[in-house]
């Protein structure tokens, strides 16, 4: 979702312009013979993967008119939760995958992500609920997080960035030369991030096919955590790969808000797409690419950025998968 504070006065006059954007939904053209090959024929050995440990935090609440958030929907309003997630590699210790709103937030919303943000949001946090603080619970603090890796810069996954100053951030190189520039929305709050001391910008140049996809970083090593390009929602979006002994998650960030977006390939509501995609129709590619995975790979489950399912689906905080 989005980052921005305001909203500039030349976007009101684009409105009509871009309520009319994309009065189609093209279908991405189909993954080539060797990509459709390449996401059935994927495995990986599980035994030889290190292990470790995969947990769920639910930080916040937004909130959307269906027909805004996927082109096609209704008036009712729907729930988007908010989360973070934990991953303990058995040696390389704590990473966390987004981070959610944090401490500012939690104080002040109208401090970070600012009025508009939050009015339009309809966000609800609860002082406590930062990542940060919830560590406790299984018996971490900030300086044990050594890595940080963010699907893209939007407020609701990087806001809590400040409360891990010492943690080594993991962001597509394209997504964080951008995180800084002007958009239709107007210029992005860049306070949680400005001053990050360690960050380590991915470049898909170079890197071999992974499933469908057409590059990947395996940020360890060892299979255990891998990166995979999905351009679109933002210039340098990336999913997260999870592969534990038990089985994989797939973490969409937002190509894909809801479950719909992926299983029916069906792009975000017309203004919403028109002011927050990069690149819509870039983005059901991306889609397409997911849901093909998840189609042909039993044991891979695919988790969308705010899906209110996922508040059932998944185990409750600090319950976790092995």
């Amino acid at each position: 979702m989005g980052h921005h504070p305001g909203v500039p006065r030349l976007l009101l006059l684009l409105l009509p312009l871009l309520l009319a954007c994309g009065a189609g939904n093209p279908t991405p053209p189909p993954l080539s013979s060797g990509e459709l090959a390449r996401a059935a024929a994927w495995s990986i050995d599980r035994e030889a993967l290190p292990g470790g440990t995969l947990r769920a935090l639910h930080v916040a609440d937004t909130e959307g008119v269906e027909r805004q958030i996927v082109d096609g929907g209704g008036s009712q309003r729907l729930r988007m939760p908010v989360f973070a997630y934990l991953f303990e590699h058995p040696t390389r210790g704590p990473v966390l995958i987004d981070v959610g709103f944090g401490r500012r937030t939690a104080a002040d919303p109208l401090d970070y992500p600012g009025r508009t943000a939050t009015n339009l949001l309809h966000l609800r946090m609860q002082p406590g609920a930062a990542v940060v603080d919830r560590l406790v619970d299984v018996g971490l603090d900030a300086d044990d997080v050594g890595n940080v890796v963010l699907t893209h810069m939007h407020s609701d996954h990087v806001g809590g960035l400040e409360d891990f100053p010492r943690a080594l951030l993991w962001v597509a190189r394209a997504e964080w030369e951008a995180s800084s520039q002007p958009t239709l929305l107007g210029k992005p709050d860049v306070r949680p991030y400005a001053d990050h001391a360690r960050v380590h910008t991915v470049d898909w140049i170079g890197t071999a096919p992974y499933g469908p996809f057409d590059g990947h970083i395996d940020v360890f090593g060892d299979g255990s955590l891998v990166l995979v390009p999905t351009p679109g929602h933002t210039p340098g979006h990336m999913a997260v790969l999870l592969n534990l002994v038990g089985g994989s998650f797939l973490f969409t960030g937002d190509s894909a808000w809801i479950d719909r977006h992926w299983q029916e390939v069906a792009p975000k509501g017309r203004l919403v797409r028109g002011l927050l995609e990069y690149d819509w129709e870039l983005n059901q590619q991306a889609l397409l690419r997911i849901r093909t995975w998840a189609e042909a790979i039993e044991d891979l489950v695919v988790i969308s950025g705010h899906e209110a399912d996922n508040l059932e689906r998944l185990k409750p905080w600090p319950e976790a998968y092995e």
